[in-house]
């Protein structure tokens, strides 16, 4: 299986909310993940099932990215917000082996940049709305090889050839 790390898109200064925890996407925001979603998709194929954290912000990219993969129903996993990969692992393990073909996980850094390290061994610069794809290892084990890693922009030049 495919695991596809992508952290959420550009947010609200965190002085516009009472709490990190309740920020949105600016317009800006909302545009890049329009635009690297079409990419995204010439990257990633097969049946593609999206996890994602709670936080505002990240449940609207997670939309957006849900509308351009045609998904129907998105997962929302406290774990992802908390930084456990273990216990995501342990749930995507319990996936269907056949199905999905991808696991789409939006979320937010550092988390995403110590898991990629973790599964690759690749120390990466995730900014907003980056994503990165890692082939799991089939043995179950927290491991992968990193397939690639793309800006926001350079996703959405994809479609702009």
């Amino acid at each position: 299986m495919q695991l596809v790390l992508v952290r959420h898109g550009k947010a609200e200064d965190s002085a516009a909310r009472p709490s990190d925890l309740e920020r949105e996407l600016t317009t800006t925001g909302r545009s890049m993940v329009k635009g690297m979603a079409k990419g995204l998709r010439l990257c990633v194929s097969g049946k593609v099932v999206i996890w994602t954290s709670p936080l505002p912000r990240a449940r609207q990219t997670a939309d957006i990215l849900a509308n351009a993969f045609k998904v129907k129903k998105i997962r929302e996993h406290d774990a992802i917000a908390a930084g456990d990969l273990d216990a995501l692992a342990r749930d995507w393990q319990s996936l269907d082996p056949h199905q999905p073909k991808a696991l789409i996980l939006v979320g937010h850094q550092p988390h995403l940049g110590s898991w990629a390290e973790r599964l690759t061994g690749a120390v990466l610069p995730i900014k907003t709305a980056a994503a990165l794809a890692v082939d799991l290892d089939e043995d179950g084990a927290l491991s992968g090889t990193l397939r690639w890693y793309a800006h926001a922009k350079a996703l959405a030049g994809l479609v702009d050839r």
